[in-house]
């Protein structure tokens, strides 16, 4: 069994990126939009969908795959959002040198969402110019409050039932699951910046702290408390 360590580290927030370096504790099974890389000295533990246990210095998940890490005493964790405009996870991969011949990959099922496999996401300058137009719009009014479908729809020149459509098959997710990673990328940051929970939920649009624990739970299997230090709420 591996040891029982906490989470202890420091996390580095950046637009559509994230990285954690520190230990790791144990985590609960989830999945989230970012395309991840774990990278550690001595193997890390992560169990897949189906509960088979993995183990290797160098760990690559595809965006939405379900997992779940095991406690480890250091790590290296880099998030990069699967659509992230001029990011490639892949290249950050690059940069951290050679990927040994026994890392593990959780490929996604889905053709649009593999990152470490081939064929490659679709690039965010390859999307649907509406799109890409509804997108910057969705970005705006993400500082201002809560983003209805039919607004965005609006922004790209599309129907509501249209637009959804178009997003799945442009992104291979849904809207809404798609604002929910933004969201939480927007308290993160707050956090980050000293914001308290209940603070920072609030500023990126969730109902109450209740709320933002419950998505942060689903996506990332820990609490927010567990690895951001928070300020007063």
């Amino acid at each position: 069994m591996p040891a029982d360590h906490a989470w202890d580290g420091q996390l580095e927030l950046g637009d559509r990126w994230a990285t954690w370096r520190g230990s790791v504790g144990d985590s609960v099974a989830h999945r989230h939009l970012a395309a991840q890389i774990a990278v550690a000295d001595t193997p890390i533990g992560v169990r897949d969908a189906a509960g088979r246990r993995h183990e290797a210095r160098v760990v690559l998940i595809d965006p939405l795959v379900q997992h779940r890490f095991e406690s480890h005493r250091g790590a290296r964790m880099i998030f990069v959002e699967a659509i992230a405009p001029g990011l490639d996870a892949r290249r950050a991969l690059a940069d951290l040198g050679p990927v040994p011949d026994d890392a593990v990959v959780l490929a996604s099922t889905d053709p649009r969402l593999r990152t470490w496999r081939s064929p490659a996401p679709i690039p965010s300058s390859d999307l649907p110019e509406a799109l890409r137009r509804s997108l910057a719009r969705v970005e705006q009014q993400l500082a201002e409050g809560p983003v209805p479908l039919v607004l965005a729809a609006k922004a790209a020149g599309l129907s509501p039932e249209r637009y959804r459509h178009v997003f799945v098959e442009s992104l291979g997710l849904p809207f809404r699951r798609y604002l929910l990673w933004r969201r939480v990328q927007r308290a993160f940051a707050a956090m980050t910046a000293g914001a308290g929970v209940t603070t920072a939920a609030h500023a990126a649009g969730f109902a109450d702290a209740a709320h933002f624990a419950r998505t942060l739970k689903a996506m990332f299997g820990v609490t927010a408390t567990q690895i951001v230090r928070p300020g007063p709420t």
